[in-house]
Parts: structure tokens; C-alpha cells; sequence
């Protein structure tokens, strides 16, 4: 770099500064800047005459490029601040008003944290110091310079920060807001504020001033009232007043004046907008303006979002605790908002259509509770929400009516101004005189009359005007049907055209978009030609945004009153209704199709894309359902519905799910099976099955839409109605199928999202929720009808055992083996309580009048607890073991319990003291209950067995027998007619309280079942499991359902055979089955063994198979024929590991006796006995050529042994942990381990050496080393797949597999088509994911497995395209598939 360059920096900066000095300078004033701007502008000059002063010098001297190069970091750094700050200056100072500190601090946070004007004069002066230090220029500055510099720097330094603190942290927020409004997809009041202002003809303020001098709203905005209802009849002008209070009380707060200590909220109702018809919009509306304006607030919605999901707040789904969730946010907005003064103004609550009781309480509660908050709000006259709001100052009701006078004035205004508009009267001022007072004498004080009036009267000559006029009745409801008759009675082509828009539009559920009503009404207009036919119904309808509204609530009210059905539904308005369906039905057809986003991939998640589907609300009939009730249930309708699901049933669920509203559909077909019920035809059988189908595959179909047609399919009963129907959509690329049920089990549903096991489920007293504790410590609310997580309670650190409704349905009681107790609102889900100073809580209940919980505890007491102070009432000690289960008596008066001392014991409340104990059970009781009546005891025990005890008396009634595991939950039904037992044996059951009998059998469940609940209206059971699922059962139906065929118990393990064509399965049934892997049936089954059969190994030529067993004996068995060949003794324990030398002419054991043994097939003798081990030996395997056996070491090593000689050879040592699997690579050469250290080690096997380390993210186990062809060596885990050399050209000996680099592929990686994978030719295509949810190809999700259907242990055939899965409930699955697949 040279002088030149250097002197040309300087002058860029000379430039910058003197810019800057004349952006200031020419400001007329410095108003609203904050005075650190003049103190940096009057140094400008000092900066400007010291650069100058360098510039000079090195014009003057000769310096090299060394030192040129030293002082340009401080140069480019000196540009640098000098064009931020006249940026600063530049985008602040120019527009003198109340908007330049706003301005400056959106500057300072676009620059970076630290950006003040101040701060950068600073570094500006510090720079010019190093520039004229003698150490960087050697310049002999005058004295005077220097101090002046140092001066000003110490000044600077000492200005007052010209921002407050935190405005990064506030920038941070801002984004943090902004980013979580558009996640959750609400929209801003002001927008909607705005659109129903065009509706309405837009705000004349000089008719609506004189509301601002009303003495009631002058107490209200001013004084000490903090509630102003402003009332009155239809079309008075209520919400333009509320227009006019907005925009007079917005420029006084901080949505028009940052620095403001006051807020302003609204929301305008409309009934006709189900976006604006409900009290959860309105929370939502004024939530959003009050985040807008304290960005402080963010973190009350956001806690709420993040701990419960961002759909607690969505009512669209009819989440009934939606209004809950969005009150508890807003009370604590409003509680901690740093305004002193929030005004809140809501529009039209007779508008309100659900949900307005609630919010009225609301707005009572806070308006007495929080002196800050000022409501004010407008309605028509109604009774209930007078009642509802419980104002006992007069001077808080405004009525538009009592204040006749200053509305007829404001009407007056109102009209001289619109007549003056009206073109065709302009140049007639007589007959403009003439309408307004005509207008002003019949608008009776309306203001709506007035507008529809002059409306009618745009365009015509002004005598027409005085003579139409003449002939307008007065009020609203004659004005109404006058403009109906003359439609009615129309001469124009386009009568029947008005009249079928009318009666759409009324009908609809919501603005129709103007195109969806050309659908829905059957019209072939062009767009235009139907803006002008909305505008010949204008006296009813408008048009906004392109969407169709009704012109105010009240004309909607006329037109489905009496007097104008007959006009616009002359057939009725069921035939109305019934059009609206065919209609919508058509309209789906036409868009509905397979695949709509063509995403390809069956496993795409929904995720990962964006909606792009047309609009939608034609192609989902949301509404469709409701319209189907409205039409006298036609048989026409029923064939259409037929019809459509025969053809787009799984396409309309596909677009459900894409568009992220599956419960929409599921309560569409609520809604439609309580339609159809009464139809015992074709029909009702239809609704039912596709609503079974939708129930079952909820779940997966809202995650993967093109599941829909894979595995929704595939794992559905075979007679099921969609099934058969949509038969030709089932993936032709899977070959052989699982074998499913044939009709539906009872069970209803599976709720997923738990991640270990569901200890304790309860519904709600309503039934519309289940709540359900686990072992994951957190409890979750669903939605019991659609299945859909509500909220999610997190709080305990340890396994959650029990959980309770109030009677009420207001808390829910958590009980944890962190040794509290957590009482939670269960609309918000905030905790309320925590109790302490017990054991782990096994079991909580309330009392039936919600006052009292009690509580068993591992310290071997029960408590009571009062509800409302959370404090500890009576302590009732007896047990001399741990209490499991308690229970309050219908009347309260008595607690039960069960103990692990095997008794049960029933208390007095009041008085604390054991009333009786009853015994019987020989192992400890794990729950009781009492009856509805209170006249019977159930309980559950570890003794297998469920007894029913006379509650007086103490005495045994009946012995229920039938489990084959622990009971753990037992439950009466509501009538006490039914008892129900969830069991360690994976069932639930049925039992007849009068006879003794089992009913019913439901099974479903993988392993345990901890806990079952009946609804409140005995039609369903919710049990919770150890498989980490909640279901629900139809405790109804009365089909019995086949069991398929398969093993009773535990699968322990399935393996192919080499060549393929066999799979075995052994079991904890005792049994060993034998499998055809083409047809997936079971070929034979061998009996007769008193153990576990939980190990099965092949000969080479799959001709045999050995399995050992716990009674200590290795069978050999011919394959073909299912006969033993031969059995081999000598182990003193456990045979733990079975092996085939590579030939078949021998095989090897391990033993829990700490031997191996090897012996000879063919005679059955011990050839070798390999001793000396630290522990129990089950893994061996033989190396390629049989010479060599690995096995695994209880002290963390691998021994190799010598198979021919019986001598240990090596000793492999590295791990720090149990070793999980050992390979031997192809040609073995080389051996892998992998441990439970997370890491997989490879040694060179005839020296014993470790060749590679390397760390894995999980565990790996299940190694095998594969040739993929082209794609080269790998070795395969559980853990994740290593690449090992490369492809065909690569040679796989020693040198290659010790290569420093290798590509490792997780087993949950989503692979695009161009990544390389390790099984692109030869090896396995085929596979389960690593949490065995997922069938995979090539590591792309392809099928997914229902919890019923995924392993307890699997495996995968040669060559890649068959796995088997051992599944923990006995079942036996086999899926073949092609490898002719190509996905994206």
C-alpha cells in the first residue's frame, strides 16, 4: 500500500465526517434527539481538522509500504465508524417529530450491539489518537491537538448512555415475537379492524366525535370507571363509535407513540367470520396488539408454547381448553405489563358465538382485579350479557337509546355529509335538502337504514331519488323485506341468480371466497359478472377482499326469519343445504387426487414441507357435515357420499394431513356417524369403518400423508370396508403382507407421544379428556375424541405413578416417586400446589366434593390433603407396607387402600382411625376401588387374582381368576355392573360383577398394563402400559375377535435360515415355531420344552438348526422335517450361545457354566472344552474358515481361540465396557466389537492388534461387515453404518480397512438419491430403523410399524428384501418386498 492510497482513505473520511456535520446542521431543530447527538456533532470539526492534519504529512514525507500497511487496519477501522455513524445520523435526524428516538433505536440495532452515536465518536477519536501517536505516524502533533483529543475522549466517555439498557436484549425479543405470531398464524386486529370499516362504508368522524365528549366515556377514559358498556339497537353506529375510540385513544398510546406509558387492544366481532365469532379469537386479537406494543410480554406466550405446543391455543380443532390456555396468558400479561394504563376495547360481543359467558367472567374478573385495565365494549341490547357482566355503576352502561338525542344529531351529520356524495344530487341543492330531512325523519335513529337507503338510490336522477325514498319504509326489518320483494319480484335475468346467492351465503358457516361460492351456488359466471351480481344483492351482501359477507348481522337475522324463507328457500332450506354437499362433493373430486404435492417418497414428512394446496376450504368440507344435517338426510345425499369416499376417502385424508387438520376430519366423521346412525344400511356401515380407519392411523397419517396408502392399508383389518375399497392402492412393491385381524378389535385408538412407560391414565368427569402419567416424569392431557395431545405437564423429576381428575374437572392431582404431590390447573396447566415431606407417592385421589386428596405413600401411610391451602389434614398409619392404591368412597366418609402387605384396609375420614382390614390376597394389593353405590370393594393383587368384598361387612363376595400376571389397576363401571383388570399378562378384562364371569378379553397391549379408567359414560376403557401407550376400547361392541395365529408370550427371537426359505421363532411360550418366509404361514410348531427358547442358529445349508435352552441341553433339529436329529449334553448351566462351524461339521457353545464347547454334528460327541473364562459365555462366533472362535469376555475383552488345537491365541483388550457383538470381516482378516462404551473397535486378527477406534453416537450392536458391490466394504450396526474400502476396483485386505477416513451413516439419516449409501447393489436394501418404528429403504423411512407390530426382536433375510419380526405380545411378522423399488 502507498501514501497515495493511504492519503485517499483519509479523505473518504474527511468526506463522511463533513456529511455528517450537514446533516445535523441543517436540522431546523434537535427535538426528540437525544442530547448525545450535539455533544458528538460539535466534535466533528476536532476529528475533521486532526485527519486533515495526518493528510498533510504524509503528502510531505516519503513513507514506505511497511509503514502504509501499518496504520491501514486503523484507517479502514476508522472508515468504518465514521459511515456507520453518518448513517445514523442520515436515517435519525432529518424528519423533525415524535419519531426520532423510535428512528435512532432501529438504527442502533441494525448496526450491532454497542452502536451509540456517543460510542462511535469515541472510536472515531481514539483513532485519529493512534494516527498521531509518534509511535504509528511519527508526527510531531502540536501539543494543542493532542490534548484537545485526549480531552474529548474523557468527555465522550463521560456522556449518559443515549439508550436504555436491555434495547438489544428488547431487538432479541422483538424477533423472538415476531417469529412466534407467525409460527402460531395469527393476525393483526388492526387488518381485520380495517376490512369491517370498508364493510361498513368506512368512518365519518364528525358523526361519531360526540362519543369523546360523553361524560360516560370521560369517567371511563379519564376517571375511575373501568368498565364502559356501550349498547344499543342493530345498525346504530356502534362500531364506527368504537372505530372513533381506537383511533382517538391510538395516538395517546404505543401504537402510534413508542415513548407512551399506556397500550391500546381491540377486537372487532363477527358472527359471520368463524376467525371473529369466538371468545378464543378475541383473546387472541388482544394478546397479539398488547405484544405489539410490549415486547416484554413475549415470554408469558412463549413459556405456554414451548411447554404445551403451540396447538393448546387453536380452537380450530375443537380444543375445548383453548380459551383456558389463551386467559392464562393474557391474565399474566396484563398482571405484568409496564404500562400504566391498558385499554382494552371489543366490538359486537352479540357477535360472539362461542364462548362469550367465559370471556365476559374474564372481563369482570379483571376488570376488578386489575386497576390499570379499562374495557370498554359494545353490544346490542341482550339480557345475558347485561346479567353476565354484573355492572353496578350506572355511569358504566352507555345506551345508545337513552341517548336518542345525540344520535339523531350524529345521524344528521351523518347524512349531510353521504347526500353530498351522491353524484347525481350535486348540482340540486333543493332536492339535497329535500332527502336529508327525508332520510332524517324515517332513519329512526339507524344509522345502517340511512346507508342501505342511499345505496339504493346511487345513480338514479334526483327526483327518482325523493320518489324511492317516498317509498322506503322506515326501520331496518320493513327496509329488509321491501328490498326482498323487489328481487323477488324482479323482472331481470339475474332474479333466480340474487336469490341463489342469498341463500348460499345465508346458509354458509363462514364468508364464502367469490369463487367458492360460484361453486357452491352452481354458477358459470366469470368473476366479474359475480362481483356485479353480490353487488345487485347489496342490500344483504358485500363484498371485502373477495370474500362474500352478509352487510350486518341483522340482515342475516332477516333472512332466515320467517317472512323471507319462503322467498330465497322457496323448496325449503334442507334443499338448499343438500345442494351445498353435492356441490362441495363435486368440487373435491375435482381437486382430490393421490400424492396432490407429488412428494414421491411414501415416508415425507409433513414437516418438512409448506401447504400449497389450492384454497381449501371447498376441497376439505369441513363444513360439509353440518350442511348433511340441515338436509333431512337424503337418500340422494347418501348415495353421494357413497360415492366420494368410494373414490377419495385416503386422497381427502392425505389432504387433510397435508394442510395439518386430520382432527378436523375426524370430528367431520363424528359428525356424520351421529347423522347416519339411525340408517342400519350400507351407509352407516361405510361412516363407521372409515371412522374406525381414521381413529386407527390418526396418528401416523397426520405425520406421513403418503402413509395413508401404505401402511394405514397394510395394518388394517382385512375386512375392513376402506380397505377392500381401496385394495388397488396398496403398494405392489410389498410382496408378501402382514397378516392383520380380520375385522376391527375394540380397541378404539393408540395415543403415542410418551417415551417410557404410561404408569396411570383418568378421564376427565365429562369424558372429553384423559390425562395419563408416565415413567418419563410429565403428564399429558389428550383430547379423547380425536386423539390429539393437548397440553403437556412438566414439573416432577421422577416417574409419574398416579393421576387424578377433580370432580369438577378444574385440577388434576399428579403423584411421583419424587416424593411429591403436584396439583395442576388442567386449563391452563400451570402447578398450583406442591406437596411435600412423604415417600414416593404411589396413588392420589380426590374427594368426591373436590376438597380433599389422598394419597398412598411408599413410607407406608396415607395422607389427606386439603385442597385449597395444600396443607397436610390427617395422617392415617396401619400398613407395614408400602400403600399402592387409595380410594374415597362415593360419600367421602371412607378411604380404602391396598397394600404391598397384602391387606386392605378401609378408614373413617373424620376421625382417621381403621374402620376394617381385609385379607385374603397372598401377595400385595396394587389397586382398589370402590363401587358407584359404595356397597362393594374391588381389588387387584400380584396374586393374579381380582376379589369383590362386601364394604360393611369385609366379607369375600367373588374370586375373579383368569390373569396370568400381576393385576395391577382394577375399576368399577359407572353402573357397577362391570369391574375392569389390566394385567402384567398384557390384557384387560371384562368381568361380570353379578355372575363372577369373564366377559370380555381385550388385548392389544405389548407388554404390562399399569392402569385402565371407564369413561364416564361406561363406552370406553383408556388403559395405560409399559409399551409407552394409552388406548382406548369400545366397551360396546359385542364381536369377538379371532386371535391370529402365532406364539402366547414373549417373542425372544427370529432368524432366517441362510438360504432363506425357513424362519424360526422361539418364544417364552415354550415353543419354537418354523415359518415359510414366502408365505409368511406358520409350517410347523415344536412343543414340549419347560424353558425360554431364546436362541436358534442354522447350518450353512439351512438343512438343521441347533437351539439351546435353559435346560441346559443344545437340540438339533431337521428342518424340513421338524424331527430332532440330535441332542447334545454336558453343560452344567445355561446355554446361552449356539454356533455352526462355516462347513456345518461342527458347532459351538457357550455356557453360563463358563465354558465353550465344541462339538462334532454328525456323532454329537465334545470335541473340545475350552475352560479358564471370568463369566458366563453367550457370544461365540467362527471365523470365515473355521479355524478361528471369538467370544466375548465378561471383563470387557475378546478371546480369540484356536478351534482345531483348543489354545487360546489372543486376548483383545481396549474396551471399557461390556462388549455387545463380534464379527469377523469376509475374509477374516480382520475382527470388529462393538460395546457398550459407544465405540466399535476393528483388530487385525492374526496379530491381535487394534487397527481403528471409532466413536459411535449410541450403542452399537448387531455387527456384521458387508460387501455392497460397487459402494465397497462396510461394516453394519445398530449405531449407524462405517464404510470400510471402496468399491469394486478396491481391494478388501487389511490395508484398506485401516484407512484414516471413512463415512459413517446414522440409522435415522434421511439419504437424498445422489447419497451414497452401503447397500446401493448387493447388500440389504431392507431394514428396521433404529427404534424399530420404521421399515427403511436404503435409510429412508418407508413403511411405518404400528406399536402392535413393531419388534421385540427382528431380523433381516440375505438378501435384503425380508424381514421378520418377533413382536413382545407373541406375534410373528413377515414383510417381503421387491427391490425393484426406486424412491426419490
Amino acid at each position: 500500500m502507498s501514501g497515495a492510497e493511504v492519503v485517499g482513505i483519509i479523505s473518504g473520511v474527511i468526506a463522511i465526517i463533513d456529511a455528517t456535520a450537514k446533516i445535523y446542521n441543517a436540522a431546523n431543530d434537535a427535538s426528540g434527539l437525544p442530547q448525545a447527538f450535539r455533544d458528538v456533532a460539535t466534535r466533528l470539526p476536532l476529528v475533521h481538522e486532526t485527519l486533515q492534519t495526518v493528510s498533510r504529512h504524509l503528502n510531505t514525507s516519503n513513507r514506505d509500504g511497511d509503514s502504509c500497511r501499518a496504520i491501514n487496519p486503523i484507517l479502514q477501522r476508522c472508515e468504518n465508524r465514521a459511515m456507520q455513524l453518518e448513517k445514523m445520523f442520515r436515517d435519525v435526524i432529518p424528519q423533525a417529530d415524535a419519531s426520532r428516538m423510535e428512528r435512532y433505536l432501529l438504527a442502533a440495532r441494525s448496526l450491532g450491539k454497542g452502536a451509540t452515536v456517543e460510542s462511535l465518536m469515541k472510536g472515531l477519536l481514539e483513532d485519529t489518537q493512534l494516527l498521531t501517536s509518534s509511535r504509528v505516524m511519527e508526527l510531531a502533533t502540536e501539543a494543542s491537538i493532542a490534548t484537545l483529543i485526549r480531552r474529548a475522549i474523557e468527555e465522550v466517555s463521560a456522556i449518559p448512555s443515549s439508550l436504555p439498557d436491555g434495547i438489544y436484549l428488547s431487538a432479541a425479543r422483538e424477533t423472538e415475537r415476531d417469529s412466534l405470531l407467525k409460527d402460531l398464524k395469527w393476525t393483526d386486529p388492526t387488518i381485520d379492524k380495517l376490512r369491517i370499516e370498508r364493510t361498513k362504508g368506512g368512518l365519518y368522524e364528525a358523526s361519531s366525535s360526540w362519543i369523546l365528549s360523553h361524560p360516560s366515556y370521560q369517567k371511563w377514559q379519564d376517571g375511575e370507571t373501568k368498565l364502559l358498556w356501550i349498547k344499543g339497537g342493530a345498525g346504530k353506529g356502534k362500531t364506527m363509535l368504537l372505530v372513533a375510540i381506537t383511533k382517538h385513544l391510538r395516538s395517546q398510546t404505543r401504537l402510534d407513540y413508542p415513548g407512551a406509558s399506556s397500550s391500546l387492544s381491540f377486537f372487532f366481532c363477527q358472527n359471520t367470520d368463524d376467525r371473529l365469532n369466538n371468545a378464543a379469537a378475541v383473546l387472541k386479537g388482544l394478546i397479539y396488539l398488547l405484544l405489539v406494543q410490549d415486547v416484554s410480554l413475549v415470554s408469558y406466550l412463549k413459556s405456554d408454547c414451548d411447554r404445551m405446543g403451540k396447538d393448546i391455543f387453536d380452537d380450530t380443532n375443537n380444543n375445548a381448553n383453548a380459551f383456558d390456555a389463551l386467559s392464562n396468558v393474557f391474565k399474566q400479561m396484563v398482571q405484568h405489563s409496564q404500562m400504566e394504563t391498558l385499554y382494552l376495547a371489543v366490538d359486537a360481543l352479540d357477535e360472539c358465538e362461542d364462548g362469550l359467558p367465559d370471556l365476559l367472567n374474564l372481563v369482570r374478573e379483571t376488570a376488578l382485579q386489575e386497576n390499570r385495565l379499562k374495557w370498554i365494549l359494545t353490544s346490542r341490547n341482550r339480557v345475558d350479557i347485561d346479567e353476565n357482566l354484573a355492572l353496578e355503576n350506572p355511569g358504566a352502561k352507555l345506551s345508545l337509546e337513552v341517548n336518542a338525542e345525540a344520535v339523531v344529531q350524529a345521524i344528521e351529520t351523518y347524512i349531510i355529509h353521504k347526500v353530498t356524495e351522491v353524484s347525481s344530487l350535486r348540482d340540486s341543492p333543493v332536492q339535497r335538502t329535500i332527502i336529508q330531512q327525508k332520510l332524517l325523519e324515517k332513519a329512526e335513529g339507524t344509522f345502517l337504514w340511512v346507508d342501505l337507503v342511499l345505496r339504493s338510490i346511487c345513480g338514479v336522477l334526483a327526483e327518482d331519488a325523493v320518489r324511492r325514498i317516498d317509498e322506503t319504509p322506515p326501520a331496518l326489518p320493513l327496509l329488509y323485506d321491501w328490498m326482498m320483494g323487489g328481487i323477488s319480484k324482479s323482472a331481470s335475468n339475474y332474479r333466480d341468480t340474487c336469490l341463489a346467492v342469498l341463500s348460499v351465503a345465508t346458509l354458509a358457516y363462514r364468508p364464502l371466497h367469490i369463487l367458492e361460492l360460484r361453486t357452491i351456488a352452481g354458477l358459470r359466471y366469470e368473476t366479474a359478472d359475480l362481483e356485479r351480481i353480490v353487488d345487485m344483492c347489496g342490500s344483504f351482501l358485500t363484498l371485502v377482499d373477495n370474500h362474500v359477507y352478509p352487510i350486518h348481522q341483522s340482515a342475516k337475522d332477516y333472512l332466515v326469519s320467517d317472512i323471507a324463507v319462503d322467498k330465497i328457500f322457496p323448496s325449503g332450506k334442507h334443499a338448499v343445504q343438500r345442494s351445498i354437499v353435492d356441490r362441495s362433493i363435486a368440487a373435491m373430486e375435482k381437486t382430490l387426487r393421490r400424492d396432490v404435492y407429488q412428494l414421491v417418497h411414501p415416508g415425507a414428512l409433513t414437516r418438512n414441507m409448506e401447504a400449497r394446496l389450492p384454497t381449501p376450504d371447498p376441497l376439505l368440507g369441513r363444513d360439509t357435515p353440518r350442511h348433511i344435517a340441515g338436509s333431512k338426510k337424503s337418500i340422494r345425499i347418501g348415495d353421494s357420499i357413497k360415492a366420494f369416499f368410494h373414490l377419495h376417502f385416503l386422497h381427502w385424508l392425505e389432504a387433510l394431513s397435508l394442510l395439518g387438520v386430520i382432527s378436523n376430519g375426524i370430528l367431520s366423521l363424528a359428525r356424520l356417524r351421529i347423522i347416519v346412525e339411525a340408517r342400519a344400511d350400507a351407509l352407516m356401515d361405510l361412516v363407521e369403518d372409515a371412522y374406525r380407519f381414521i381413529l386407527l392411523n390418526r396418528w401416523l397419517i397426520e405425520q406421513a400423508p403418503l402413509q395413508t396408502y401404505i401402511s394405514a392399508l397394510l395394518f388394517t383389518p382385512v375386512d375392513s370396508i376402506i380397505r377392500r375399497m381401496f385394495a388397488k392402492e396398496e403398494p405392489a412393491w410389498v410382496l408378501l403382507k402382514p397378516v392383520v385381524e380380520k375385522i376391527w378389535s375394540r380397541c378404539l385408538q393408540t395415543f403415542e407421544g410418551h417415551s417410557d412407560s404410561v404408569r396411570s391414565v383418568a378421564f376427565s368427569p365429562d369424558g372429553s379428556r384423559i390425562a395419563s402419567g408416565s415413567a418419563d416424569h410429565t403428564i399429558r392431557i389428550w383430547d379423547a375424541k380425536s386423539g390429539k395431545e393437548v397440553r403437556k405437564l412438566k414439573g416432577h423429576s421422577s416417574s409419574v405413578g398416579s393421576v387424578a381428575f377433580s370432580p369438577d374437572g378444574s385440577r388434576i392431582a399428579s403423584g411421583s416417586a419424587d416424593h411429591t404431590i403436584r396439583i395442576w390447573d388442567a386449563k391452563s396447566g400451570k402447578e398450583v400446589w406442591k406437596l411435600e415431606g412423604h415417600g414416593g407417592v404411589n396413588s392420589v385421589t380426590f374427594s368426591p366434593d373436590g376438597s380433599q386428596i389422598a394419597s398412598g405413600l411408599a413410607d407406608r401411610t396415607i395422607r389427606i390433603w386439603d385442597v385449597k391451602s395444600g396443607k397436610e389434614v390427617r395422617k392415617l398409619e396401619g400398613h407395614s407396607g408400602w400403600v399402592y392404591s387409595v380410594a374415597f368412597s362415593p360419600d367421602g366418609s371412607r378411604i380404602t387402600s391396598g397394600s404391598a402387605d397384602c391387606t386392605i384396609c378401609i378408614w373413617d375420614v373424620k376421625s382417621g382411625k381403621e374402620v376394617r382390614k381385609l385379607e385374603g390376597h397372598s401377595v400385595g394389593v396394587e389397586s382398589v376401588a370402590f363401587s358407584p353405590d359404595g356397597s362393594r370393594i374391588t381389588s387387584g393383587s400380584a396374586d393374579c387374582t381380582i376379589r369383590i368384598w362386601d364394604a360393611k361387612s369385609g366379607k369375600e363376595v367373588w374370586k375373579f381368576e383368569g390373569h396370568s400376571g400381576w393385576v395391577y389397576s382394577v375399576a368399577f363401571s359407572p353402573d357397577g355392573s362391570r369391574i375392569a383388570s389390566g394385567s402384567a399378562d398384557r390384557t384387560i378384562r371384562i368381568w361380570d360383577v353379578k355372575s363372577g364371569k369373564e366377559v370380555w378379553k381385550l388385548e392389544g397391549h405389548n407388554v404390562w398394563v399399569y392402569s385402565i379408567a371407564f369413561s364416564p359414560d361406561g363406552s370406553r376403557i383408556a388403559s395405560g402400559s409399559a409399551d409407552h401407550t394409552i388406548r382406548i376400547w369400545d366397551t360396546k361392541s359385542g364381536k369377538e375377535v379371532q386371535k391370529l395365529e402365532g406364539h402366547s408370550d414373549w417373542v425372544n427371537l427370529v432368524t432366517f435360515s441362510p438360504d432363506g426359505s425357513r424362519i424360526t421363532s422361539g418364544s417364552a411360550d415354550h415353543t419354537i415355531r418354523i415359518w415359510d418366509a414366502k408365505s409368511g404361514k406358520e409350517v410347523r410348531k415344536l412343543e414340549g420344552y419347560n424353558s425360554w427358547v431364546d436362541l436358534v442358529a442354522f447350518s450353512p445349508d439351512s438343512s438343521q438348526f441347533a437351539f439351546g435352552s435353559t435346560d441346559l441341553t443344545i437340540c438339533i433339529w431337521d428342518a424340513k422335517s421338524g424331527k430332532e436329529v440330535r441332542k447334545l449334553k454336558g453343560h452344567n448351566g445355561w446355554v446361552k450361545s449356539v454356533t455352526f462351524s462355516p462347513d456345518g461339521s461342527q458347532l459351538a457353545s457357550g455356557s453360563a457354566d463358563r465354558t465353550i464347547r465344541i462339538w462334532d454334528v454328525k456323532s454329537g460327541k465334545e470335541v473340545w472344552k475350552l475352560e479358564g473364562h471370568k463369566g458366563s459365555v453367550d457370544l461365540v462366533v467362527f471365523s470365515p474358515d473355521g479355524s478361528r472362535i471369538a467370544f466375548r469376555s465378561a471383563d470387557y475383552t475378546i478371546c480369540i481361540w484356536d478351534a482345531k488345537l483348543g489354545k487360546e491365541v489372543w486376548k483383545l483388550e481396549g474396551h471399557s465396557d461390556s462388549v455387545n457383538s463380534v464379527t469377523f470381516s469376509p475374509d477374516g482378516s480382520r475382527i470388529a466389537s462393538g460395546s457398550a462404551d459407544r465405540t466399535i473397535r476393528i483388530w487385525d486378527a492374526k496379530s491381535g492388534k487394534e487397527v481403528r477406534s471409532v466413536n459411535m453416537d449410541g450403542i452399537p450392536n448387531d455387527l456384521r461387515f458387508e460387501d455392497s458391490g460397487d459402494s465397497g466394504l462396510w461394516l453394519r450396526t445398530s449405531a449407524g453404518s462405517i464404510k470400510l474400502a471402496g468399491g469394486r476396483s478396491s481391494s478388501h485386505d487389511g490395508c484398506n480397512i485401516t484407512g484414516d477416513t471413512f463415512h459413517m451413516i446414522k440409522p435415522n439419516d434421511q439419504l437424498t438419491s445422489n447419497t451414497e449409501t452401503p447397500f446401493s447393489k448387493k447388500g440389504p436394501r431392507w431394514d428396521l430403523s433404529s427404534d424399530g418404528s420404521w421399515v427403511t429403504w436404503r435409510g429412508q423411512e418407508s413403511i411405518w410399524l404400528p406399536p402392535d407390530f413393531r419388534p421385540g426382536i427382528s431380523d433381516v433375510s440375505r438378501d435384503g428384501s425380508a424381514i421378520v419380526i418377533g413382536c413382545p405380545a407373541g406375534r410373528v411378522v413377515v414383510l417381503r418386498m421387491s427391490m425393484d423399488v426406486s424412491f426419490p
